[in-house]
Order: structure tokens, then sequence, then C-alpha cells
């Protein structure tokens, strides 16, 4: 079974567009989304509408749940909070109850579904250090542990049996292709972003994981930066938000 692996959308349809085109073509056959599908761009309700015609197993981000109120709005910057009530204003009853349909953490035989951290999915703390990704690793039940929420791109893989972490997989090069030891490892995996980049590269980012490898390749992806900053600036949300696409920080 081939998934590609979706996080961080960020309601940029000409990003998201783009990725599933690529994701056709590499014979994807299922789809693994870890939230944040809207928020920033300018384009939460066509988003919604293409996840969802989708085959794909989808949980909850932090911006996803602003907008139901599950979370609080002063948890977000003041740019993050405009675009979620711009975001809010604009989205159907039919929108909202898809929404809240999400769950903070999905649990499969195989992976493992989380935004953020397993220690408090909910809450949505940032993995950003080594001990988060060992203790995440080792909560998880499965060998596979899919996280988004920092918009950056890194393979974690941890020994099952010593319980250490084996090593970090961020380099571009190093995560073209990995192979997958999960009789021995188990994995916390960043797919990194697709709608909004932060890693220094503009291009759209996601995964795509083979089980039958098993086998697990990062992907970049061009779009139409022009045009979605365009829209964001037509649609009068905060200027920084549409600038940061181009240099992908």
């Amino acid at each position: 079974m081939r998934y590609a692996v979706l996080s961080d959308i960020h309601s940029n349809l000409e990003a998201l567009e783009a990725v599933l085109a690529a994701a056709a073509q590499a014979h994807v056959q299922q789809y693994l989304c870890l939230g944040d599908i809207i928020g920033y761009g300018a384009d939460p309700v066509p988003c919604l509408k293409r996840m969802r015609e989708l085959p794909a197993t989808m949980i909850a981000g932090n911006h996803d749940w602003a907008c139901i109120g599950k979370v609080e709005m002063s948890w977000f910057t003041r740019y993050a909070r405009t675009a979620l009530e711009w975001t809010r204003e604009r989205l159907s009853f039919g929108d909202l109850a898809f929404l809240r349909t999400l769950r903070a953490k999905h649990e499969d035989k195989l992976f493992t579904l989380v935004h953020g951290t397993l220690r408090a999915p909910e809450k949505f703390d940032y993995l950003i250090e080594i001990a988060q990704a060992l203790e995440t690793a080792l909560m998880a039940k499965t060998p596979l542990c899919f996280v988004g929420h920092t918009h950056l791109p890194v393979v974690i893989e941890v020994d099952h049996h010593q319980g250490q972490v084996r090593r970090v997989l961020n380099d571009a090069e190093q995560l073209q292709h990995v192979a997958l030891d999960l009789q021995q490892a188990k994995y916390v995996i960043n797919p990194g972003s697709v709608g909004q980049p932060r890693d220094g590269d503009p291009r759209a980012s996601f995964a795509i994981l083979d089980t039958d490898g098993p086998w697990l390749e990062m992907h970049r992806v061009s779009y139409d930066v022009a045009t979605t900053q365009r829209k964001m600036r037509d649609a009068g949300l905060p200027p920084m938000l549409a600038d940061r696409l181009a240099v992908g920080h």
C-alpha cells in the first residue's frame, strides 16, 4: 500500500493541488493528513472540499480546532489569529461539522497520527527536541508515528529494544529514500508542510510511505506561489503570511 502523508496545508490550494498531482503520479492509494488543513491562507473552503473527496484518514491540528472553539484564539500569534478569524467567517455549517469530527489522534495497526506530541495530543505541543521525539516514539503502540505542526521534514529512528535514538534524518538528500526497519526500530516522521514550509525551501513538502518496502520518501513540489500570495493579499490577510511563502520560512 502506498500512502501520501500530508500536513499543514493551511488553506493553500495551489500547493495542495500540486501535491495531489504528484501523489497521483506516484500511484498513491490512500492519504494521511496530520491536521491544519485551514488557517493562514485564502482558500480554506476549497482545501476542505478537496481533502474530503480523497480516500483519507485525517486528524485535527490546532488551527482546525480553533475554528470550532476547541482551542482558544489567544493561543495564537496576532497574524495567525487574524487569519483564523477571517477563515471562520467563511466556513459553512457543513465545514464546521466536518471539523468537529476530527480527533487529536488516530491509531492504526501500523501507524499513529498526531499533530504535535503523544504526551498531550490535545495541547498541540511542538515536537522540536530529541527527547520529545524519543518519548513520543516510546509512547506509540505502533512502529510509525507521523507528526506535523513544526512544518519541518524529519525522520527520527529509535531502537525498539534499546529505547535509544539511532539517527535523525533532516537533510534533503538523506530524506530522498529511507529504508524502514520495522522489526528493530520505531519512527517519528514529520512530512513537512504542504502549504507553508519553514525549512528554507518554499516548495510544498509531503511524504510517501510504501508499506510493501517498507520505505519512506520525502518529496518537494513546486507550485504557483505568486497566485497564492495574490489571493492572500486580495483577501486582506496579513502581508507577512503571504511574503513568507516565497522564502519557505
